[in-house]
């Protein structure tokens, strides 16, 4: 009886010397959890006594957008370090930069370049922006009010109608830099909202900068709806349809929607403004048929409640297949080419068979033209590259503007004439907006 109460005894007491350590390891602190930061470092490209070098960027103004729905998620300005860090969920994303200063990132009119911010993970993008002593001497900043997100801010110029964008944050906070000095009038646009009063600026040589209230209120606006037809080797898909602003070519805030099952689509609220129309931004294989764009200048534009109601129909045709450098259709991260002085590899298919000669183009990423293109009136910026060719080196014919930078990003585009006249004639088909990223490989050491 005894060696029994002694082995309860025994067992409770373990027991409890058990619990104890249990809750021992309740108390002790768990490893956090990382967090899921997207790092923006700011660089200046400058001229240094004539001599190159890069400088860090502050207060230059950073906004980062959800590449799925072009939409604002976030903003702030770099420190004095040239960085600012964000903590955002795990998906795709671009960037907006702007400082005084410098040329903006991406370049005007250009659409940017979408990046992956891995799960608790700390990823980095790096933004070199080159010095523009003449982009501009002033800058309006300011508060949507009350507080709006996301809201496309215009600052027209008065005298000659260039437009300026910046975009309010969580805060309602904007700045528009690299303002020429004169008067401005300032426009605020989001999908379900229109401006309350009309806003103005003036910007003089000794006050180059202005602060300004904008005041909105929500806006049923106005709608336009339509279809989409698909030839020439597209395959029908749902397809994102966007309003952009007519000159700056930002999207619109909440103006962006994808075609249902029937290829129909209709875009509600729209704000009082004038726009443009766009189809198959995203990677699906599809493209607006190019020669229909480039001989149609002004199609696409809209003005709202003037238009409102329109019926508009957009015919899509196949893109043409890069196959090398590009990052994959369902990827944006840039693929690594295989030299500095990439060989582009494509391929001619059946729907654009009666090509006559390609036409290339090669921009970093910020969007300026680095190699060939063609210009407004069709005049082509490299030598002819005949029909029978599936590839090319970059600047063969000697005519680049600079060399490819090791370790940077840039992006290729393709189109097919028909025709081997000097100049573009008609534009069978192109490549998609968001492929064709590569990345510039360090030269190998020589030993």
């Amino acid at each position: 009886m005894k060696k029994l109460s002694l082995i309860l005894m025994l067992a409770a007491m373990t027991a409890v010397y058990f619990a104890g350590c249990s809750d021992d390891d309740k108390d002790k602190p768990s490893a956090p959890v990382p967090d899921t930061i997207l790092k923006v470092i700011v660089k200046g490209k400058v001229n240094m006594d004539t001599v190159p070098d890069t400088i860090d960027v502050s207060n230059s103004n950073v906004v980062v957008y959800d590449a799925e729905t072009n939409q604002s998620v976030i903003r702030d300005m770099t420190n004095s370090e040239g960085a600012c860090y964000f903590e955002l969920e795990e998906g795709n994303y671009y960037l907006e930069v702007t400082a005084q200063g410098f040329d903006p990132s991406p370049a005007p009119n250009v659409t940017a370049i979408p990046f992956f911010v891995t799960y608790q993970d700390t990823t980095a993008q790096v933004r070199y922006l080159n010095e523009n002593p003449l982009a501009g001497a002033g800058y309006i900043e300011g508060k949507v009010e009350p507080a709006v997100n996301n809201v496309l801010i215009i600052a027209e110029n008065a005298a000659d109608f260039n437009r300026y964008s910046g975009v309010s944050g969580p805060d309602g906070y904007f700045v528009v830099f690299n303002l020429p000095l004169g008067s401005y009038n300032i426009e605020a646009f989001k999908a379900g909202y229109k401006q309350s009063a009309a806003v103005s600026s003036t910007l003089y040589a000794g006050a180059p900068q202005d602060s300004v209230a904008v005041l909105v209120e929500t806006y049923a606006g106005s709608s336009i709806s339509g279809s989409t037809s698909f030839i020439a080797g597209a395959v029908a898909k749902p397809t994102d349809i966007v309003l952009r602003d007519i000159k700056t070519l930002d999207a619109i805030p909440g103006l962006t929607v994808s075609t249902d099952s029937s290829n129909n689509y209709t875009i509600d609220n729209i704000p009082d403004g004038d726009f443009i129309i766009w189809a198959s931004l995203k990677n699906d294989d599809n493209v607006i048929d190019p020669d229909w764009l480039f001989k149609n200048p002004g199609a696409l534009e809209l003005t709202f409640p003037t238009d409102s109601g329109t019926v508009l129909g957009f015919t899509l045709t196949g893109a043409i297949v890069q196959n090398s450098p590009t990052n994959p259709a369902d990827s944006i991260y840039a693929f690594m080419a295989d030299s500095i002085v990439p060989t582009f590899v494509w391929t001619k298919i059946s729907s654009y068979s009666s090509t006559k000669q390609w036409i290339l183009e090669v921009r970093d990423i910020n969007g300026r033209r680095i190699w060939g293109g063609f210009e407004p009136d069709g005049t082509i910026n490299h030598a002819f590259i005949g029909a029978a060719e599936t590839s090319v080196e970059f600047n063969f014919d000697g005519s680049a503007l600079s060399e490819l930078v090791p370790g940077e990003i840039y992006q290729w585009s393709i189109w097919a004439d028909d025709d081997t006249a000097p100049g573009i004639q008609t534009l069978l088909s192109s490549s998609e907006d968001l492929r064709g990223l590569f990345q510039v490989p360090e030269p190998i050491p020589v030993k």
